[in-house]
């Protein structure tokens, strides 16, 4: 009983005129092959759609109910339509976006406000979870975007670069060490103002050979890069512990507990309550900066949200 439906518009077009001739005519074939066809798809019911007898001719009880069907199938298709409509035009959809903790919470809120007041009609979701969690849904489907600094698989998926983060080292200002560091500080107004990229010679780890450090999570990718940092410095920390928010980490810093490795995004976006009480300073190697990608399922069609979204990202920041 398949392909019931094929020939919808000329049975339709039949019913409308309430004549073989006047529907051939308005569907530009001829009248023969329009009766061929019906009758082919009558066979194919079992019973006739037409009462033939009488002029003008009129649906049989099942051609009734198969012109029900026919409108509601239309009714369907004109929905889906509009809808496809609405979302091109970003007037209906969705966008699932999944980013670390620390670009969602400082970063991406004003990103995502912007959008949600130029576009209401699309629904957002927004997860907030590490580098592994956010690959594991993205190739699930569970998620549009992913915007973060780990690189995801080229083979799964495609990514776009943002941004270049710069790693820096956070040291509380009353330890004593920071005396022997003075040549290499940077100030929070540097950083604010970009000097730090102007290529700042990097601080000797081992002048804070003594000091107390708090790290990410091992599954981090700040910890990744950090940890690269430290082998290339052929430097050992003293870890008191591990953390994995890096804003939590940050408050440590602050409150004098420790140092750690930051990202100057981070240091940017966080509201700092005394921009004196912590030194940063540079660090050398090809490890002290990393990438903020979007990235999306290979072969995925993006939908119009997408890369509406993506191109608001261009002066990330």
């Amino acid at each position: 009983m398949g392909g019931l439906f094929e020939k919808k518009e000329l049975i339709y077009t039949i019913y409308q005129e309430k004549s073989f001739s006047r529907a051939a005519q308005k569907l530009f074939i001829s009248q023969p092959s329009l009766s061929l066809m019906v009758k082919k798809l009558e066979d194919q019911i079992g019973s006739p759609l037409f009462d033939r007898s009488c002029k003008p001719i009129r649906l049989t009880q099942t051609g009734q109910q198969y012109i029900a069907a026919v409108e509601q199938i239309m009714q369907i298709e004109g929905d889906y339509e509009t809808y496809l409509q609405a979302m091109q035009n970003l007037e209906a959809g969705h966008l699932r976006i999944g980013s670390n903790q620390l670009l969602s919470s400082l970063v991406l809120p004003r990103y995502i406000s912007r959008f949600c007041q130029e576009h209401p009609g699309i629904q957002l979701a927004l997860t907030d979870a590490n580098s592994i969690t956010l690959e594991n849904e993205l190739s699930a489907g569970q998620l549009d975007l992913v915007i973060d600094n780990h690189k995801l698989s080229e083979r799964f998926f495609e990514r776009k670069r943002l941004a270049t983060e710069h790693l820096l080292l956070a040291v509380p200002a009353a330890f004593p060490q920071t005396e022997l560091a003075q040549n290499y500080r940077l100030s929070y107004e540097d950083i604010i103002q970009g000097r730090h990229l102007k290529h700042a010679p990097a601080v000797p780890l081992d002048i804070f050979s003594d000091v107390p450090f708090i790290l990410m999570n091992r599954d981090n990718d700040l910890r990744t890069q950090t940890n690269a940092i430290f082998q290339e410095a052929v430097f050992s920390p003293k870890v008191l512990f591990e953390l994995d928010r890096l804003t939590t980490l940050f408050a440590y810093i602050e409150t004098g507990t420790a140092a750690s490795v930051v990202s100057d995004t981070l240091v940017r976006n966080s509201h700092i309550r005394n921009v004196e009480n912590t030194c940063f300073y540079p660090l050398s190697g090809t490890h002290g900066r990393r990438g903020i990608y979007v990235s999306f399922k290979r072969n995925r069609p993006c939908t119009a949200a997408m890369l509406t979204f993506m191109d608001s990202l261009e002066n990330l920041r």
